[in-house]
Order: structure tokens, then C-alpha cells, then sequence
């Protein structure tokens, strides 16, 4: 296969996590041909120090392996935080290449990863809809995909980071100043089509704007819902997020996440004019909608009691566990 996209790998302290995540890329048949850049922020705490040392000194010895055709570690001198440590890594990587797989170091592929990001983004490089490929999708998939859907992949406008496949001109195009994002959370018509997509994208879009905290992943959404721009999905996974332990920076505890198992071998058919299922985009929101997060929270925020309930919530759930 030529042309094959080159890999970026996020990490920050959990080496462990790092070496899982590298031991199952190794296993696709295209490792020994691909570029890997692994990009280490520096410590934001003197104490994450040793650890983040030990994670740099793992990194340089991969590159005198022959498990990939070359390991490059992009190592910050001083701590850039996840959002500008992982844009500035793509910015330098796309300054190089076309085409860029990316996933954070808790994330574990299969032995078909490499085969199916780099075949989606060669047949669909065209095809402007699509913004970006995925090989994650939701652990209740059974639940969401019915019996009779006849292929391997489908389109949801929502961008998911869990293993991410994307193309020069659509990063370049992607505008991360959020233009015009004030007028949206006030246009009430443009949030109900918002959270028909998902409900959880738009409390995580307020904390952007509100306490300027970067999301990336819910900033293309944003950039998706403007576009009219999808993401392609596998019917099953090619990759799961194992950082449900909480030790993760965005993840919290989640067992049904972190027991999410690969299936080996599993490579999609792709379907060059794929359409877009609406049964199927109605079913992922059904997955991702939570009575909790979505509607006793924001019912107790209207009514000024959020903050009398949080730490009885707290309490109780403390003494539950």
C-alpha cells in the first residue's frame, strides 16, 4: 500500500499506558512501513518529572527498534497543555505530509487499524462531507447498529478522537477561533438541532467559551454542525479507550468503556458513496443521552439549586462507593 499516513501518539505521564498502546500498533502489518511522531508535553508539577523523564527515555529507545520505519519524539521544553501540545505536533506534522492518524496513549488498535484508516483515507480524500475516519464507536454498538444494516462503516456528524484518521485541507479548513459560537448557544432552533446530534457536546462547547478550556474534539463538532460535514464510523471497534480507569485528563470512571474489547482481524468494507443513516445517527443519541447530565443538571442549574445538590450528590456517591 503506498502513501500511508504517518502516526501521532499523544502522551503525558502513564508510560504503562504508552507501551500498551505501542505494542498493539506493532502488531498491524503496515507498522514496519509507517512514521511514528510521539508527541510528550513537559511536567506541569515537579513531581510528574521522573515520570515524564521515564516516558522520554522509552521513546528514544523505539526509535532504535525495527518495529516501525521511523519513531520521532517531538519533546515541549516547557508544559503546553493537551490542546496546543497536540495542534502544534499536526501543525508540524502536516506541514510534511497530507495525511495524519492520530490517538492519545490510552488508546489500544488492532491488527486491522492501519489497514482500514489508510485505505478510508485514500477512498475518500475526495470526498469533502467527510471531515475525518474513525476507528472507535460506541460500546453498545449492538444497540445502535440493527440487524439489517448492510455494510462495515456509516456517517455521524460527530467527530470522535479515539483513533483518528484526517486530511491536510480538512484540518486547515477546520476554524478554531469558533467563530460566530455567541450567537449559536443563544439560537434556540440551531441548539435543538445541536443536541439532536448529541447532548453531551453542548455543556463541553459553554466550558470553551465560557472558561476558555479547549476541547478539541467538541470544536470540530462545532465546525461539523457549520459545514454540514460528517465522520466516518466502523460498525465495530478497531479501537478502544482503556483511560476509563480516572486517571485520564478527560475520562472519568467508566466500566463500560474500559472493558471494550478489539475484534481481531475485523477489517470494514468500505462503501465509496456512502450515505447517511438517519435511524442510525437517532440511535447514537439515544446512547449518549443521560437523564443526570442532561436533564436533572441543567434543571437544578434554571432553578439555582446546582450548587446546594453537588455535594450531597458527592457525599452520598462517596459513601455508596
Amino acid at each position: 500500500m503506498e502513501n500511508l499516513a504517518p502516526v501521532m501518539i499523544m502522551v503525558y505521564d502513564r508510560l504503562d499506558c504508552l507501551k500498551n498502546a505501542i505494542e498493539s500498533l506493532a502488531k498491524n502489518s503496515l507498522a514496519r512501513h509507517t512514521d511514528v511522531f510521539i508527541v510528550s508535553d513537559a511536567p506541569y508539577k515537579l513531581e510528574h518529572q521522573k515520570a515524564i523523564k521515564e516516558v522520554r527515555d522509552y521513546i528514544n529507545t523505539l526509535s532504535h527498534t525495527s518495529l516501525f520505519k521511523s519513531v520521532e519524539g517531538i519533546f515541549w521544553q516547557s508544559n503546553k497543555g493537551s490542546f496546543n501540545s497536540g495542534k502544534e505536533a499536526t501543525d508540524y506534522i502536516f506541514s510534511k505530509y497530507e495525511r495524519l492518524i492520530s490517538f492519545e496513549d490510552d488508546i489500544l488498535v488492532s491488527n486491522k487499524f492501519l489497514e482500514y484508516m489508510n485505505q478510508a483515507l485514500e477512498l475518500y480524500k475526495d470526498n469533502q462531507e467527510i471531515i475525518s475516519i474513525t476507528s472507535s464507536v460506541h460500546y453498545d454498538n449492538k444497540k445502535i447498529i440493527p440487524k439489517n444494516y448492510p455494510y462495515d462503516v456509516f456517517l455521524l456528524k460527530m467527530f470522535s478522537p479515539w483513533g483518528t484518521g484526517m486530511w491536510k485541507d480538512r484540518y486547515e479548513s477546520i476554524d478554531w477561533e469558533l467563530k460566530g459560537v455567541e450567537e449559536f448557544i443563544k439560537d434556540k432552533k440551531q441548539i435543538k438541532a445541536f443536541n439532536a446530534i448529541s447532548t453531551h457536546m453542548l455543556p463541553i462547547l459553554k466550558d470553551t467559551l465560557e472558561n476558555n478550556k479547549k476541547h478539541a474534539d467538541v470544536m470540530i463538532c462545532f465546525n461539523m454542525f457549520k459545514t454540514n460535514r460528517y465522520t466516518l464510523y466502523p460498525i465495530k471497534p478497531l479501537s478502544v479507550n482503556v483511560g476509563h480507569d480516572g486517571r485520564g485528563e478527560h475520562c472519568g470512571v467508566n466500566p463500560f468503556w474500559q472493558n471494550q474489547e478489539l475484534i481481531p482481524d475485523f477489517c470494514p468494507k468500505l462503501i465509496k458513496n456512502i450515505l447517511y443513516s438517519k435511524t442510525l445517527a437517532k440511535n447514537y443519541q439515544k446512547a449518549f443521552y443521560s437523564y443526570r447530565a442532561d436533564l436533572i443538571i441543567p434543571f437544578l442549574k434554571s432553578i439555582g439549586l446546582y450548587k446546594i445538590f453537588l455535594p450531597i450528590y458527592k457525599k452520598l456517591k462517596t459513601k455508596k462507593g
